[in-house]
């Protein structure tokens, strides 16, 4: 009756679904990379493992599944195609993206041949399908390694880079594998009109959409990401239709040709990869996993260790001793270079689908061979990689983001006055909804993003992972620490500032507490009314200085009385600035900047007073 239960495809898609969606919650718990959960769990319960997973019934829909995941990935990989990163970088991530898929395709390519036997034109492919990286598995490595921003934007770049270059040369080699019958020349006509095909209606498909999303007719960003969506689809059917495996090569045309154009919201374009396309390519993985057929993973384990073996151990330091001369990296960072190539979503994709061309053109055992040595390298990389990153930075004493370099989140126009007294000293992003605030710090120079601080899109914008301190100064404390909890969590920001309303220390203490935060300013915050202060042009600079014999030298802030019409806004100690909260002790020297209202202040007035119990003085 149990197994009964799970022969129909209804069943069968919907438990993968489940597995899909534990898994991902599983991965975000644990930090550990998705792609390696939904394969471990699709051959774990496959028709090869305990049969739960009756793919069977749905193998007729398989082909496309495949395709319509693979399109949405590809569209991505062209999405994210950020030529701004190759020229920050210089040429060191031009060399990778260049040299590390020719020395990959040919040392795979040859140790495949050799240890395994793999015919020539399906060792090529091979090389070409392990060339691509894994932007999905980076990623999260270099948002919590917390790397330098030299190493950690060539990691990011060379990831969304190589994703392209190395589609483009596996649709290349795939054209080799299954038309060896077909002369030199033909080929050639064949791939060029191949190439052509999907670059035209990649731009053609870019253009039609964007005019689509610049429409008066289309403003809702639901509908956007439809059209975006339906678009996608209907140019690589398009393309597929009129020569096989062109719709490949679109989607990446097309993904490239809207990045690069004037689109609104284009960032959250650039994840439109939402519930609906994230939830395909999951339960993709899991049931493409559950097709492995176990055996032949088993026959091919110590082959795939060896030529995994071989990729980390010889092709990746080769393609980082030719790329990283004349750049920025010292000696340690290339190093960690050389020990960061994890293979994920992309490659895993691409060789399932090319695995079923294999075998729908007469190569089954080709196709098997291809498939388990790929997917072998897949789950090792993300292992090792994974389990390597934070002891390899310790062992070689990496440096991690610029431990002084401040973000203010939703401040208004009074964080804007905490930045720029921070910035004598450091570097100051702002992340607001109050586009006027960031428009004029934009003006003035500074990095500032305008959206919504609880989209983990806007973090990655303004590249949470080289923060060193977050101040979070909302007009609400329960949306301050919503947002402190994002940059503990997933962004893993060192030190945290909550500014809190009136009454909400005690209440929001615990919090704080696990938060490891700080409550900004060492006083209750009214985010109103200051800001409505600065707004009206009523508020003054002010900076006392702690006098040697000061009773405020020694003198925990949260403990020090400031007057009311006072806020605090830095505190400025042997030339560096500090942050003010609770904890921060008052020493000799001390310069304490303050926004105030003049007019509730006399003259000579102390504005910060030691606790009741210590005498006062000017």
């Amino acid at each position: 009756m149990l197994t009964a239960m799970f022969t129909t495809p209804t069943n069968t898609f919907v438990i993968a679904v489940v597995i899909a969606t534990v898994a991902q919650i599983l991965a975000g718990r644990f930090r550990f990379p998705p792609i390696l959960l939904w394969l471990l769990a699709g051959m774990a319960l496959g028709p090869f493992g305990l049969h739960i997973l009756r793919i069977e019934t749905i193998e007729p829909a398989m082909h496309t599944l495949v395709e319509l995941g693979l399109a949405i990935i590809l569209f991505e990989g062209g999405l994210n195609l950020n030529l701004k990163a190759l020229r920050e970088n210089g040429w060191v991530v031009g060399r990778l993206v260049i040299m590390g898929p020719l020395l990959t395709i040919l040392i795979g390519g040859v140790a495949a041949n050799v240890i395994v036997g793999m015919d020539w034109p399906v060792a090529l492919l091979f090389g070409a399908l392990i060339s691509v990286g894994g932007p999905t598995v980076i990623l999260p490595i270099v948002r919590q390694m917390r790397l330098g921003r030299h190493i950690s934007h060539v990691l990011t770049a060379e990831a969304m880079l190589i994703d392209v270059i190395g589609a483009i040369l596996a649709i290349i080699f795939l054209q080799i594998a299954i038309t060896l019958n077909l002369s030199g020349m033909d080929f050639a006509v064949s791939l060029f009109y191949k190439l052509l095909l999907g670059s035209a209606l990649g731009l053609a498909g870019g253009r039609l959409l964007a005019w689509g999303l610049t429409s008066h007719w289309v403003r809702d960003f639901e509908l956007r990401t439809i059209l975006t969506l339906t678009c996608a689809w209907g140019m690589f059917v398009l393309a597929d239709t009129i020569s096989s495996q062109a719709g490949l090569l679109t989607m990446l045309m097309m993904g490239a040709t809207i990045q690069r154009m004037d689109i609104p919201d284009i960032q959250r374009l650039k994840h439109f990869k939402g519930s609906l396309s994230m939830l395909l390519i999951s339960v993709l993985f899991v049931l493409l996993a559950a097709q492995m057929n176990l055996a032949v993973m088993q026959a091919y384990l110590w082959q795939g260790l060896v030529l995994f073996a071989i990729l980390a151990l010889l092709v990746r330091p080769l393609i980082i001793l030719f790329s990283t001369p004349g750049s920025r990296l010292n000696l340690n960072e290339s190093i960690y270079l050389a020990g960061m190539a994890p293979r994920g979503m992309v490659a895993a994709a691409i060789t399932s689908l090319f695995a079923l061309i294999l075998q729908e053109k007469g190569h089954p055992h080709q196709s098997e061979m291809l498939m388990a040595l790929v997917y072998i390298i897949i789950i090792t990389s993300v292992l090792v990689y994974s389990l390597l990153a934070s002891p390899l930075k310790r062992w070689l004493r990496i440096e991690g983001g610029d431990e002084r370099s401040v973000l203010i989140i939703g401040g208004g126009q009074v964080g804007a006055e905490v930045g720029r007294a921070l910035s004598e000293d450091r570097e100051v992003r702002f992340l607001d909804l109050n586009t006027e605030v960031i428009s004029t710090m934009q003006r003035s120079g500074y990095d500032a993003i305008c959206g919504n601080a609880l989209d983990p899109l806007y973090w990655e914008i303004i590249h949470a992972e080289e923060i060193g301190s977050a101040i979070i100064m909302t007009g609400s404390s329960d949306h301050n620490l919503l947002i402190a909890r994002l940059a503990h969590e997933q962004f893993h920001i060192p030190d945290i500032y909550i500014a809190l309303q009136e009454n909400d220390e005690q209440k929001h203490a615990s919090m704080i507490h696990q938060l490891q935060a700080k409550r900004l300013f060492a006083k209750a915050y009214s985010f109103t009314y200051w800001n409505d202060q600065a707004y009206r042009k009523r508020l003054t600079y002010e900076t006392r200085e702690v006098e040697p014999d000061s009773p405020l030298a020694g003198v925990r802030m949260a403990d020090a009385r400031i007057q009311n019409g006072v806020q605090p806004i830095a505190v400025v100690r042997n030339g560096q600035t500090l942050i003010p909260h609770d904890e921060l002790v008052f020493q000799s020297g001390d310069d304490i900047k303050m926004l105030m209202r003049p007019e509730r202040m006399q003259p000579g007035q102390p504005l910060v007073l030691p606790p009741a119990s210590a005498p006062v003085t000017d």
